[in-house]
């Protein structure tokens, strides 16, 4: 169900391994053209045009943005194409089981099937997950099965409780859409300065950072805030907001998480702490933990 970036991706890579593709839901012209290039021997069109083909498949894949989960569900349920035995799965990070029994597909057995990686553009090769994580969360009956294809991809399963989903999707996206965010912004404060190559600038940088973060925590933090370093702090703040306002209130709010946290950490004494948060006083709040 869906022709997007993630279903055509992970529909591909199980093809390649020897699940085949059988049919293909869905409604744009544009949808069916790039289905029909990808998986020749699929049928594809509306749900109602390809429902036998559905019924029999051992696998259905619900590949569409995250507010459309339940409707597509309804429909797949409607036109008689789920089934017990069947696999019932979606590729949605932030989202469970319960929005597939929202849309009435409790006869099959139930997975979220979340492939961790921003997938590139264009049309990725068969093995693009090999070593990427999986988010699994499934009932008994689905468990085994929704391992399996994570695995048979290359992929790497992890379990996920079904009520934890929201954080461990607001987790990824903190961590991963909102690092995009932070380069971007980085590449374009660089580019501001002068430098005519930002990301020979900023490579080296960011991966060593995110190395040192991932293995280290609070300890691997350098810089200006961890040295409580009060007049280059200052200095910043007047450098972007005259470039950009947003951007130095992105600053000012992620140096007064950095300091809260190190000092909580007992890596930022309290007077480099005090001297910050004044420096970091400003629009974006308290600068002050509520008591």
């Amino acid at each position: 169900m869906g022709a997007g970036r993630a279903g055509t991706a992970v529909a591909a890579a199980l093809a390649a391994v020897g699940h085949p593709v059988v049919a293909v839901v869905t409604r744009s012209e544009e949808g069916r053209a790039r289905a029909a290039a990808r998986f020749p021997a699929a049928r594809t069109g509306p749900v109602a045009s390809v429902a036998a083909r559905l019924r029999a498949a051992d696998v259905l894949l619900v590949a569409v943005p995250d507010d459309a989960i339940a409707t597509v569900t309804a429909e797949l349920v409607a036109v008689g194409a789920v089934r017990a035995g069947q696999l019932l799965a979606h590729l949605s990070g932030r989202h469970g089981l319960g929005v597939l029994r929202t849309g009435g597909g409790s006869r099959a057995a139930l997975a979220a099937i979340h492939p961790i990686m921003t997938l590139p553009g264009g049309e990725p090769g068969p093995r693009v997950f090999e070593g990427v994580p999986f988010g699994i969360t499934a009932d008994p009956a689905a468990a085994d099965r929704a391992r399996s294809l994570a695995t048979a991809v290359g992929g790497v399963p992890l379990t996920v409780a079904d009520d934890s989903r929201d954080l461990y999707h607001a987790a990824l996206v903190l961590g991963g859409n909102f690092l995009t965010s932070l380069a971007v912004a980085a590449r374009d404060a660089l580019t501001a300065a002068g430098v005519t190559d930002p990301a020979v600038a900023l490579g080296p940088l960011l991966r060593a950072s995110l190395d040192n973060a991932l293995a280290a925590g609070w300890p691997a933090a350098t810089g200006p805030v961890r040295r409580g370093d009060v007049g280059t702090v200052r200095a910043h703040l007047e450098a972007l907001t005259a470039v950009d306002p947003a951007v130095a209130e992105v600053y000012r709010a992620l140096a007064r998480f950095t300091a809260r946290e190190l000092a909580g950490a007992g890596l930022l004494p309290p007077a480099g702490r005090s001297g910050l948060d004044a420096a970091l006083a400003g629009p974006t709040g308290s600068t002050r933990d509520p008591a």
